[in-house]
């Protein structure tokens, strides 16, 4: 939607590329995402890629929004992405410490594993 380029690796390192060129530029406020399903051990980026579509449509589509609205748009997008993921992970480990199962290590592992973004938090 926001027009950027794959490579091998695929959408989500596009995507963390491309909001790694805005540097630490000021960036407009875009309204946050939605976080999908909460409280539910479900997981689905389909409501984030909703909301970035209406967000585009409403402005009259991606040729009307400039450089450093694209580059908000991206950002949140990724913000809310791995916030779904860090919920959702901790609903899973609340899920297990109430069943009395120990967990002592997490795996993260293929493209989602690379996203620096992710891996900082």
């Amino acid at each position: 939607m926001l027009g950027l380029k794959w490579t091998g690796s695929g959408p989500g390192a596009a995507l963390e590329q491309f909001c790694a060129e805005a540097g630490e530029m000021s960036l407009p406020d875009i309204p946050p995402l939605p976080l999908p399903m909460p409280s539910k051990l479900a997981f689905s980026y389909a409501p984030l890629h909703s909301y970035v579509e209406r967000y585009i449509f409403a402005r009259g589509g991606i040729q009307n929004l400039d450089s450093s609205t694209k580059y908000a748009l991206a950002r949140a997008f990724q913000t809310a992405a791995v916030a779904q993921l860090q919920d959702k992970l901790l609903l899973a480990l609340q899920w297990c410490s109430r069943k009395e199962m120990t967990i002592r290590h997490v795996v993260v592992s293929g493209g989602v594993a690379s996203n620096l973004f992710l891996r900082e938090r």
